[in-house]
């Protein structure tokens, strides 16, 4: 019996050595103050981590003498490091609390959070979005900056005015570390900046790639577990006042149907909730990413297409944060009341233009390569709306200090402008080279600004579901630091391109900055005259006919439907052709077809013809790289000169077009493809809608009835530019009626004189001057808007033309 006492005695006093000397070893302290998760107006999770064994104490009240405490619970994070969770219920919604958390000898200081309204109260809400916070090692304490010098600061917190009186949640799309597996990356880099944020606000973040799936994640976050059952905190909903927060993982494991019908389901349910005005998504990849194509994902299509039928058929806005891409874009969807809003980057590395593939798409109407975050103000009640800011914190070369640089509001009833009244043409015979559109006033009654217009033309005024031209503006395109729509007054629309001799009609609708569309105007027919351009000269551009008219050099090629072989829906049509084969794969490929062109040689021969040439190009997941080019030849078929490829890593349809003189001599041009794998067993190089056409100037045309008449114009025409946009190099084409000086200048958006281009006498007839992007001193100028002037003595004609690199 003596001997087992002294066992028992033993044990206890080994025990106790063992946890003085863990303590001795290992000193209390906190790894992570105090944060609030998952927060109701009943109820809230607060969090912390320590290098304590257990005890997870909290102390709180109504006043800072607290008075009640709660027991929560500790998970073990990686050795000697613990993670506590306390959970406060039956609280009072719309109250300020105040609490201090304890472990062991350990002390918080004291913090304070409100609880929300319940959303019967009709509340409204203020909340930051952020993303992609995780650590750029040339700022390393960009973060940190952001949360002091950027939100508190803008949102005006002292020692007077608390965090808690203005703020109410904090949404954040992911990437909130370098690497989610490294364990000191949570408190160092995000749990240590964000520190006097967190403790008083409650955030709701969502899985970026740079976590890695990992498990601190879970641990640290305390989510709703409303998902599908399996993929508890994956995705979740939560609701604060009249706005539903849905959260996605857009992670390539994740992009699965299972969350898409959750998805719908939650939507379908927001549709019928009557407390429900807007719907806030959030997730971490893109589908369009202006400053970063390769970071794109066609998953997160597929939830902007539910998010736009939630919409359409409910009639409450929507929006979906997202991040990836280092930097702010916004956008909305063409079709629906659907906003789309890059929120990075909160410290991350930014994506500069021209940096990677990058893109100009028309949905998007702001990108900018800069840190910062997005306030969001919702208002509930009769008119229910939200107005979202960008404040930025400028770049490495232009540091702002919380500049407003980007802002819209969505009202949930909004009435629609006019329908606006087709001017001209009117049954008019037009150019088909360059005519210009017209329509009526804007006239909007809840005094809402004109925002967008879209444009469409047709073969046949009954229908216009495959327009020939289809376009649509928006009164801003903020793209490599330069508005391109700037000046555009949205009621008149340059048209190109179009078939000489046809009969057409067109149509045209008004949007408002709110996204509520105008009804179509009423179709209105007019017929084109003589083209300067030939009709398209390739056979089967659109793979509408097989591979008929292409000539294999080598590899595979193939016409594919929409997802034949998991390929990818043609930019228009049934089919569109893959260069090097999604059904049987070559790692390269290369066809082509010869083009004779020899009718036109009188031109060609006196430098009086030029080529147009392009077609839309993609590829699946933006590695692998589809190629086009020509090759003119002599009628012996020796190469007389060749263009520059023309080529993308876009994950989506990109329109090329380029125009180049045709070298004397030329009989055929041949017109190449290519597509090269670069990583993969497919090789997914995909074009669709191809071209070439000869423009010739007007000398060389044969016009009816005036075959004998002197070929001089009647009066000084100045045609829009060709290409345009363009990039280093355009054509400027214009008719002179008599023997005169000719001056043309080139002027930069400012006014300021870039390029005095020409200053001379010339001959009467029609011409054309090639401006190669440079300025007086022979240096290439940046991209933007420019303007050229051209004066034949007493006459002058001006036109805008748009330079990108």
């Amino acid at each position: 019996m003596m001997n087992e006492n002294y066992r028992i005695i033993y044990k206890y006093l080994h025990s106790l050595v063992i946890l003085l000397l863990f303590n001795y070893s290992y000193p209390q302290s906190f790894n992570v103050q105090p944060y609030l998760q998952n927060i109701t107006p009943s109820s809230v999770h607060i969090m912390w981590e320590t290098t304590s064994i257990d005890d997870s104490r909290l102390y709180w009240g109504e006043t800072i003498d607290l008075g009640n405490i709660n027991y929560g619970v500790s998970e073990n994070s990686i050795n000697n490091f613990y993670i506590h969770d306390v959970q406060l219920n039956n609280l009072d919604q719309n109250t300020r609390y105040y609490y201090k958390v304890f472990t062991d000898e350990l002390e918080s200081e004291i913090f304070d959070f409100i609880t929300p309204l319940g959303a019967e109260y009709e509340s409204s809400l203020k909340l930051i979005a952020m993303s992609d916070m995780q650590k750029d090692w040339s700022n390393v304490n960009k973060f940190h900056e952001l949360i002091n010098d950027g939100i508190f600061a803008y949102l005006g917190v002292n020692d007077t005015v608390l965090i808690t009186d203005i703020l109410d949640l904090v949404l954040i799309p992911g990437d909130l570390v370098e690497n989610g597996i490294n364990h000191s990356q949570w408190s160092e880099h995000f749990f240590g900046p964000s520190e006097p944020l967190f403790s008083h606000v409650p955030f709701y973040p969502v899985l970026g790639n740079h976590e890695n799936n990992s498990q601190y994640y879970f641990s640290y976050f305390n989510l709703p577990e409303n998902g599908t059952p399996g993929y508890e905190e994956h995705w979740w909903w939560a609701d604060f006042g009249n706005v539903r927060v849905i959260g996605l993982d857009s992670n390539w494991d994740y992009q699965i149907i299972t969350q898409l019908n959750w998805l719908e389901n939650i939507l379908d349910e927001s549709c019928n909730d009557s407390n429900i005005d807007f719907v806030f998504a959030q997730l971490h990849h893109p589908h369009k990413s202006e400053l970063w194509v390769p970071g794109e994902t066609s998953f997160t299509g597929d939830v902007i297409e539910l998010l736009e039928n939630f919409t359409n058929i409910c009639g409450k806005p929507s929006i979906h944060f997202f991040g990836h891409t280092h930097g702010y874009s916004r956008g909305h969807s063409i079709n629906h009341n659907h906003s789309m809003v890059n929120v990075a980057t909160a410290g991350g590395s930014i994506d500069y233009w021209g940096e990677y593939v990058q893109t100009d798409y028309p949905e998007y109407s702001v990108t900018q390569d800069e840190w910062g975050f997005v306030v969001v103000d919702v208002e509930a009640g009769l008119d229910p709306k939200f107005t979202l800011k960008r404040i930025s914190r400028g770049d490495d070369y232009n540091p702002l200090d919380n500049v407003l640089r980007d802002e819209f509001t969505i009202r949930m009833n909004n009435n629609s402008p006019n329908t606006p009244n087709t001017i001209y043409p009117i049954g008019d015979q037009v150019s088909p080279d360059s005519i210009v559109l017209w329509a009526g006033q804007y006239f909007d009654l809840d005094e809402d600004e004109h925002g967008f217009s879209q444009w469409q033309i047709s073969m046949d005024c009954g229908d216009f579901e495959y327009p020939v031209k289809n376009i649509y503006e928006s009164h801003e395109n903020w793209y490599y630091d330069i508005n391109t729509q700037q000046n555009n007054d949205l009621k008149n629309e340059l048209i190109t391109g179009l078939e000489g001799e046809t009969e057409y009609c067109w149509r045209v609708r008004y949007r408002d900055k709110g996204l509520k569309w105008s009804e179509w105007s009423q179709p209105t027919p007019f017929t084109t005259s003589q083209s300067l351009y030939s009709s398209n000269l390739l056979l089967n551009p659109g793979a509408e006919y097989g591979i008929f008219n292409w000539v294999i050099q080598e590899g595979e090629f193939e016409a594919l439907e929409e997802y034949e072989c998991n390929g990818i829906a043609p930019n228009s049509g049934q089919y569109y052709y893959c260069v090097g084969g999604l059904c049987d794969e070559s790692e390269y490929a290369e066809v082509y077809q010869n083009i004779n062109i020899s009718e036109f040689s009188d031109c060609i021969d006196d430098s009086g013809a030029y080529v147009l040439f392009g077609g839309f190009l993609s590829n699946w997941g933006g590695s692998d790289q589809p190629e086009m080019y020509l090759t003119f030849l002599d009628e012996n078929g020796m190469e007389l000169g060749f263009s520059e490829n023309q080529t993308t890593l876009n994950s989506t349809w990109t329109e090329f077009n380029l125009t180049l003189p045709i070298p004397p001599n030329t009989k055929d041009v041949k017109f190449t493809l290519t597509g090269t794998r670069n990583t993969g067993e497919d090789n997914d190089s995909y074009f669709d809608d191809l071209f070439l056409r000869i423009f010739r100037n007007e000398s060389c045309l044969d016009i009816a009835n005036v075959h004998n008449a002197p070929n001089i114009p009647m009066q000084l025409n100045v045609y829009q530019n060709f290409p345009n946009p363009f990039n280093l190099t355009t054509n400027l084409v214009y008719d002179l009626p008599l023997d005169i000086n000719v001056r043309i200048t080139i002027y930069d958006a400012l006014g300021n004189v870039v390029r005095n281009l020409l200053n001379k006498f010339e001959n009467a007839g029609y011409k054309s001057v090639k401006w190669d992007a440079t300025n007086n001193q022979g240096v290439l100028v940046s991209a933007g808007v420019y303007f050229y002037l051209i004066e034949a003595g007493p006459s002058k004609q001006i036109k805008k033309m748009i330079l990108l690199k």
